[in-house]
């Protein structure tokens, strides 16, 4: 167990600021616990490739 160095939020994307809804934890694992919560949330979020378009020229049969 390491020293906490930093502080969380302990629900992901709140600017909930009270007491309770921080905890202290340490460097690696907020890195790692933020990677997380990043890679979730842009999991969720759809892309943003514009849908296909057929060509204009192109002869539907």
């Amino acid at each position: 167990m390491r020293r906490s160095t930093q502080v969380d939020h302990i629900k992901a994307m709140t600017d909930d600021h009270r007491d309770t809804a921080l905890q202290g934890v340490c460097y690696p694992c907020h890195a790692q616990k933020s990677a997380a919560e990043g890679a979730a949330g842009r999991a969720r979020r759809p892309g943003r490739r514009r849908p296909e378009e057929q060509h204009p020229g192109r002869i539907s049969s």
